[in-house]
Formats: structure tokens, sequence, C-alpha cells
């Protein structure tokens, strides 16, 4: 027996001996739920339960205020027991025992556990319709109390019931929701009623959006930004983190050609924020920061990315915090990336990867390790893009470039992916073909950047256009041209033509080939840690597995699936997560086509674990679907309660990310398997009925 053990048992055993001696009613209640805690601190779960119940019968009439309290935290522990036991039926049983024989009391404390009863019970009511049916007792019976101490209850009822709203796919429920619980609690003072009030707008805003009222939604997120930034000062942590999450709100509104108010934006994220007392509230300002200016990176705004980064670097800069310093070191990255990749500045970029470097030279942690590891390949392609340099200084100086040249062959370029993009196909290759016929032999850098970004977008139209050996041979080019250039950019974009070229192989029906393809491409850009070359090679694995899959080379597809799963294990990118999930998709269903139904529902399982909470759209899609097959799969075994479980938590998680049409499918279904069960049900206790007659 341990410290903690001996001491636990000699409090059980002071207890016990002064509920021996004679004691009022009160001290032996209060002493008799104190026996049932340490029971069950100790592990004898079933002994606890018991305790529960003896305090419970010799209490039983008894409604005097020192009783009724014990008696309220015995049910409570009970209910507690009972669900850890897995008897949920029981444990709610027991709630709404300690609500019916405890509802009508006065006293502050009672009212408490009463309320707290009520919500646990709504919260452990799995069926989303039966959830929102107790969150209406809940209410109606919160609502007849005049105590204002509960209205915190009052307000997270009705919150819990916004959200099973929006999660059962009715964002206009919801939004009714909220917007009476904020017409009447806006005008609290209190700081939980505050903080839950400016919850209660955010969760409007998604609602909003779900009905697709955008400008509303917008107008709501500064509202509520604006609101909590007037009394910063006085603001509890945990409402400045809804200030956070309001600007974060707003600025996922934004339209992607709003580049100036997202960076805008991000200022007035890091000037309020970004030096606040809360570690948490500086986590998340930091966070979201470096999001943004990835995003601004992402959309070709060089410039404004790489500001953000420096006010993201600056304002943090004295931050001791750990988690801090991970998203700073993370924004050191981009802004190596953007100075590099995008601004052509080596020399500027090799002093950020370095510092990196000699930073994290000797972490532990796996996510530092990968951000040591970009950094060094970062610091490997501004060498090699200074040797070039020098090499081209010795041989010589750079070809004279005038403005005017430079600015037309860009120009060709942009109207040709312009021509693309809206599908004529034709007119964006004749603009490509300009720009090779003039330049592809020129040496000079910003012209056969130029070409090489004309000849990946000649291939995708070539293929659009179903000319798939004439995408071969402009595939070839870029390689033989383009693929020793030791530019990020340039490799991204001739691991993109190989892809073309793997689609163009496929379509001819040419599938050895095809499977080369797709082995150079790992072969070359495998060990890559830039998420854009990672991106390619998961993208390669997936569709060799697809190949296999239709060669039914089933074992072999299901072995490049696992190797793409297991190359994005550690990905935060959410491009590469996607390639994970749509890999894991691939493999269960090729381990249905083996007959290994057991093995697709933990295919299944394993993409809603680790998928199911992604803010992601295409992720949280994908995560739906795998939870209707996860429910198909279970039945196909015959495992009848879990596909019916299956089934529930889809709908209950994800009815916002489905079709109409899917959550109606879904729906119809799982009312079917209730209703086969509920004829089981009836006609066991029919036979029953008729063997005791008999």
């Amino acid at each position: 027996m341990n410290v903690v053990e001996s001491s636990a048992q000699q409090q059980l055993d002071e207890v016990q001996a002064l509920m021996a001696r004679p004691r009022q009613p009160a001290e032996r209640a209060a002493a008799g739920f104190r026996r049932a805690e340490l029971l069950d601190g100790t592990g004898r779960r079933d002994e606890a339960l018991a305790a529960c119940g003896q305090l419970l019968a010799a209490c039983e009439g008894l409604h005097d205020a020192g009783v009724v309290v014990p008696c309220c935290q015995a049910l409570r522990l009970q209910a507690h027991l009972l669900r850890q036991l897995s008897r949920p039926a029981d444990a709610l049983a027991a709630l709404d025992r300690l609500v019916a024989a405890y509802g009508g009391h006065a006293e502050a404390e009672i009212r408490a556990h009463v309320a707290h009863a009520l919500f646990q019970r709504t919260w452990w009511i799995d069926e989303p319709a039966a959830r929102c049916e107790a969150c209406d007792f809940m209410i109606e019976l919160l609502d007849a109390q005049p105590d204002a101490a509960l209205d915190a209850w009052r307000v997270d009822a009705r919150l819990l019931k916004a959200e099973v709203e929006h999660h059962r796919g009715l964002p206009q429920n919801a939004l009714a929701t909220l917007e009476a619980l904020i017409e009447r609690f806006g005008g609290a003072v209190g700081p939980g009623i505050v903080l839950r009030v400016a919850r209660a707008r955010l969760a409007s805003v998604v609602n909003l959006r779900e009905l697709a009222q955008h400008t509303q939604a917008q107008v709501l997120c500064l509202s509520v930004a604006d609101e909590i930034e007037a009394a910063l000062a006085d603001a509890t942590p945990e409402l400045r983190i809804e200030g956070v999450r309001a600007l974060a709100l707003f600025f996922d509104g934004l339209g992607p050609e709003e580049h100036a108010r997202r960076a805008e934006l991000v200022g007035w994220l890091l000037e309020r924020y970004g030096r606040d007392a809360s570690a948490q509230v500086r986590r998340m300002a930091a966070l979201r920061a470096y999001d943004w200016a990835a995003g601004l990176r992402d959309h070709d705004d060089a410039g404004a990315a790489l500001a953000a980064c420096e006010r993201l670097l600056g304002t943090f800069a004295g931050d001791a915090d750990a988690v801090v310093q991970r998203s700073l070191a993370s924004a050191r990255l981009n802004q190596g990336y953007v100075l590099l990749e995008r601004l052509g500045r080596a020399d500027d970029a090799l002093a950020v990867y370095e510092h990196l470097i000699a930073r994290f030279q000797d972490a532990a942690a796996a996510e530092l390790r990968d951000i040591h590891a970009k950094a060094t390949a970062g610091r490997l392609a501004c060498l090699k893009r200074l040797r070039k340099t020098i090499a081209v200084d010795a041989g010589g100086p750079v070809p004279a470039l005038s403005k005017e040249l430079r600015d037309e062959v860009r120009e060709k370029v942009r109207q040709g992916r312009k021509h693309g993009d809206a599908g004529e196909a034709s007119e964006a290759i004749a603009l490509f073909d300009e720009v090779l016929a003039a330049h592809a032999a020129s040496s000079h850098p910003e012209l056969r950047r130029q070409c090489a970004r004309a000849l990946v977008h000649k291939a995708f139209c070539l293929i659009a256009l179903e000319r798939f050996e004439e995408a071969i041979a402009a595939a070839d080019a870029m390689d033989a041209r383009h693929g020793a250039d030791p530019s990020t950019e340039t490799q991204e974009q001739v691991a993109l033509c190989l892809q073309y070229k793997s689609t163009a192989l496929d379509r001819l029906g040419r599938r050895d080939d095809e499977l080369r393809v797709h082995d150079q491409i790992v072969a070359r850009w495998g060990d890559s840690d830039l998420p854009e070359l990672r991106g390619r090679v998961a993208g390669a694995l997936f569709r060799k597995g697809m190949a296999l899959r239709q060669a039914s080379r089933l074992e072999s597809a299901i072995a490049c699936y696992d190797e793409a799963i297991a190359r994005t294990a550690v990905a935060r990118e959410s491009a590469l997560q996607l390639w994970a999930a749509k890999s894991m998709i691939n493999k269960a269903k090729v381990l249905e086509k083996l007959g290994d139904p057991a093995g697709q529902a933990k295919a299944y399982r394993v993409l809603i674990a680790r998928f199911g909470d992604s803010g992601d759209a295409a992720l949280r899609e994908r995560a739906a679907n795998a939870g209707e097959w996860l429910a198909e799969a279970e039945g196909r075994q015959g495992r009848t309660e879990a596909q019916r479980a299956a089934l529930e938590d889809t709908l209950a998680r994800f009815g916002t990310a489905m079709s109409s049409e899917q959550r109606t499918r879904m729906t119809r279904e799982l009312q079917a398997l209730k209703a086969r069960a509920f004829g089981k049900m009836a006609k066991q206790a029919f036979g029953r009925v008729v063997r005791r007659k008999a």
C-alpha cells in the first residue's frame, strides 16, 4: 500500500468511526457522502456505488438542507459511477431522481446541484433530437426559478441547444435560439454572462454563414471585436480569447482579393493582443498572425507577407512562452521562403535559415526537429542559388533585360494562365508557344523562370484538349531544360509537370510507364522538407496506388497508400493532410475488395479520429463520408449496434459538413435501424409473455 492509499484508508476508518457514533442526520449524511467519495478515490467503484445507495436509503423522506445537499452530491456521484460502469440509462435515471426529488427546493446550493444535474443529463443524451428536447426541458425548469444566480446555467442550456441544432444541419433554428439568448442576456454585466453572450454572438456568425448571410456575419464579427476592445482593460482572459476569435472569424470571411484588409487586420490583432498578460491569448494571437502571413504569401503578395512576418517577430521577440516561440520559428521559415522564392534575396534568406539552424540544433521535440530540417533544406537552396549566381558572374554579366521585355513576357504568361483557367486552352497554348519560341534558349534567370511557367501550364492545357502525346513531350522538355535548376519554385513546377505526364500516360493506357513516372517523383523529391514537394510525393504515391488497384494488384496498392499516410503523419499543412485522408479512404475501399470489412472499418475510424475535429472543410467532408461508410462496413459485419452508433455520431458531429441528400439518407437509415431494433425488442417481449403463459 503506497502513501496515498494509506492516507485514504486512514480517512475511511475515521469516517466509519464517525458514522458509528450517534450523530445528527446532517452530520451522518455528510459523513456518508465523504465515505463514498473516498471509496471512489481509491478505485473501489462498486463499494462507492453501494455507499451512495445506503446514504440515499437512510435519508429518504428527510428535507433538511443539511441532509439534502449530501444526497444531491451522492446522486451526482452515483450517476458518474454508473456512467463509468457502462450503465448510461441508470446514470440518467440517477440524475432524473435528483431533479424530481429536489427540484423544488429554494436553497441556492441545492438549486445549483439541480442545475448541474439538468445540464449533465442533457449532455449525456446521445441522440440529437432527444438532446434538443432535454435542452428545452432544462430551460423550462430553470426559467421557472427566480434566482439570478442560475443565469449562467440558463445561458449554457441555450448555447448547448444551438450547438446541437447547428450540428443537425438546422442553422436557422440555431440562429433563432442564439438571438433569443442575446436579446435576454445581452445587457448583463457579470463577467461569466458577458463571456457566454460573446460566445453566442460568435456562434451566430457561423450560422449566418451557413445561411449565406455573409455581410451580416462580418458586421457581427467586428461588433464583438469592438465591444471587447472597448473594455479590454477590464476583460477576463477568456473574454480576450473571444476577441481573438472574433478577429479570426472576420479574417476568414474576407474575399481573396482583399489583401490590404488582411494585412491591416494582422496589425490590429498584434497591437491589441500581442502583449497580453495571458499566455493563452498570446498563443492564439501568434498562431493566427502566422497563418495569415502564410496566406498572404500563398496569394503572391510577397511584400505584405514579409511585412506581416516582421511585425509578428517584432511583437513577440521577448516572449518566453514555448508555444509562442514555435509559432515564431514557423514565421521565420515563412520569412526565409518569401525572401528566397518570392523576392530572390538569397543572402537575406540564408541569414534567416542559419539563425534557425543554430537555434534548434539540439532540439528534442519532433516539431522543432522538423523546423530544423526545413531550415537546413532552405539553407541548401540558398547556397545553390548563390553558387549559381557566382558562376554566372564568373562567366560574364547576366544578359541585359529591359523592363519592357520583362513585363511583356510576364503579361503573356499571365494572360495564357487566364485563358487556361477560363477553359480556353487553345488560346492559352498559342500565348505559351510565343513565349517559348522567343525565349526558350535564353540564359537570363527571369526569362527562364517565365518559360518554365509557360511549359507547365501548356502541359496542363494539352491534357485538357486530350492531346496526350504532346503533353508528354512538353513534360519531357520541362525536365530536360529545367530539371537541374536548384530553385524551389522551378523544382515544384518540374514535379507538377511530371504529374501531368503521369496523367497523360494513364489516359493512353500505358500503365507501366505511368508507374515509372510516379516512382521517379518519389525518388527525386521524397526527401524534401518543403510542403509543396512533399505534396507532390504524396500525390504520386496516391495515384500509384490507384493505378495498382485498377491493375488488381491490391496488396501493392495498400502499401502505396500506407507510405503516403506515413509521409504525412506529422504534417500541419491542410494540403498534406488531405492526401493522407484520401489515401485512408482508398485503402479502406481496397480492404473491402480483399474481403476484410474489419480492416476497412478500422481505416475509417483512424481517419475520423485524426481529422474529425479539423477546421478544414475538405477534411471534415471526408471525415463525414468516412462515418457513413464506416456504418455500412459495420452493417456488413452484422454489427447493428456499432452501425447505429456510427450513424448517430456522424450525424451529430458532421451534420453541417454534409449535403442535404447525404444527411437525409443517413437519417433514414438510422430511423430504419431503430425501427428494426424496436420490432425485435417487441417480438422478444411477446415471446417472453407467451412462454410465461405456457
